[in-house]
């Protein structure tokens, strides 16, 4: 378990320094044209590069819509550590395109990488979170669902922070396509240790002699309507969705952020992976204390009060000046202290939220079915962050929303979300 732990949070760390890696590196460049041209803004490409947080969050989401199928048949069709070991080696495959791709000047090429990368992160997913209760049993799954989700978070931030951060940094040492190609080419270096974590894990048995046909490839519909039709998950499973929809918005409202204290830079970055890596912080101290309350049991009670209290973070976010913060993490004072406490508590509460969900889901679920339905929520997840992305660009690019019009936004959203859900709990014979 310890190194399945560890595995599966390197792989999430990799991602989140190849993603604030190339959200920098887009942004410098999309300055860059704005620079050289009065008119820059009409220069093919330049909208796809300032706003290239919202590509790449497309593209994450499209990976789910179109290998979640795959990922829980691999999951239940196959031992789950060699689903893992698998996925390793299909990362550093990806990383070291990436990495030639920037070299070569090529961020477009380098984006097929990064579609690589959530590709075999939506493979790892039902392959990670199937393998807790072949390990640990249901007595000890609550326990072991907010360890994953803690580490996944706690890899988030140091992720989130060291990409933007040591971008900012290196590119202001080097060019921009240097400090890219260094970030990578250290990644590729450190997965190493992931190969020899992975033979650490226990091999676990194989769920499902199902055969691989064609139609797996679009049966995510049908699953779908099929974990809908399930009275005891569905609820469950819609209110990950939503957990993924708020976490979706709200990362690229805090990119937004960035970009509006500091403009088109290397700075911009680097403040929205402290922000960024709060959600993070809160995430994994929520992930902890939600652990402790569900240590026996899993407490759907703690669900609604984990909504109100994220409407209420977004809310503080909302009112709140985030140019208090500033772009080095070294740099920051008590005058950051409201704005980052807000940020903290929409992380701290959403573990509230989602921990108990997840558990839930993985506990509710039939064992020979348990991968395929961790994958068909993930897709729903996907599903939810397309809308995310399109929340984001309707409210930013049409009803010309600022982000703090954004968070006003989602707050109102999530305390009827809130609401609703309390309502469910109290009537819930599963509370």
């Amino acid at each position: 378990l310890f190194a399945m732990l560890v595995l599966q949070a390197q792989n999430v760390f990799n991602t989140k320094i190849t993603q604030f890696t190339l959200i920098g590196l887009a942004g410098v460049l999309a300055g860059k044209l704005l620079e050289a041209s009065p008119d820059g803004e009409a220069i093919p490409g330049y909208d796809s590069l300032k706003n290239y947080e919202q590509v790449i969050a497309g593209i994450s989401a499209a990976a789910f819509f179109l290998v979640a199928p795959i990922g829980g048949w691999m999951a239940d069709r196959f031992s789950k550590k060699s689903v893992l070991i698998g996925c390793l080696w299909t990362q550093g495959l990806a990383l070291g395109w990436i990495a030639v791709c920037l070299y070569f000047h090529q961020i477009w090429l380098a984006t097929i990488g990064f579609f690589l990368i959530e590709a075999q992160a939506t493979v790892v997913n039902p392959a990670k979170m199937g393998i807790c209760k072949e390990l640990v049993g249901s007595e000890g799954l609550p326990k072991a669902i907010g360890l994953v989700q803690m580490l996944v978070m706690l890899s988030i931030i140091i992720g989130s922070i060291a990409g933007g951060q040591a971008f900012a940094s290196l590119n202001q040492q080097f060019e921009a396509w240097r400090a890219g190609v260094y970030l990578l080419g250290a990644l590729l270096i450190a997965s190493l240790v992931q190969f020899l974590l992975a033979l650490m894990i226990r091999r676990t048995p194989v769920q499902s002699q199902e055969p691989f046909r064609i139609s797996l490839l679009w049966s995510h519909f049908g699953n779908i309507a099929e974990l809908l039709a399930n009275a005891i998950l569905r609820r469950a499973a819609l209110g990950v969705a939503y957990f993924c929809f708020l976490a979706q918005v709200t990362f690229l409202t805090l990119i937004l952020t960035g970009k509006e204290v500091f403009g088109l830079t290397g700075e911009a970055i680097a403040q929205s992976s402290i922000f960024n890596g709060l959600v993070g912080i809160g995430i994994a101290i929520g992930s902890l204390f939600v652990a402790w309350i569900c240590r026996k049991r899993v407490v759907l009670a703690a669900v609604p009060v984990g909504a109100l209290g994220m409407a209420a973070g977004l809310a503080g976010a909302a009112f709140l000046d985030p140019a208090t913060v500033p772009a080095k993490a070294s740099d920051l004072t008590m005058a950051a202290a409201p704005y980052l406490g807000c940020i903290g508590a929409i992380g701290f509460f959403a573990a509230i939220f989602l921990v108990p969900l997840n558990a839930f889901i993985q506990d509710k679920a039939d064992p020979e079915r348990r991968g395929r339905v961790t994958s068909t929520v993930n897709l729903m997840n996907a599903i939810a962050g397309l809308l995310a992305i399109g929340f984001v660009a309707g409210l930013s690019r049409f009803a010309h929303l600022k982000s703090d019009g954004i968070f006003v936004v989602l707050g109102g959203l999530t305390l009827i979300v809130g609401l609703v859900i309390t309502q469910i709990v109290r009537t819930s014979p599963h509370r």
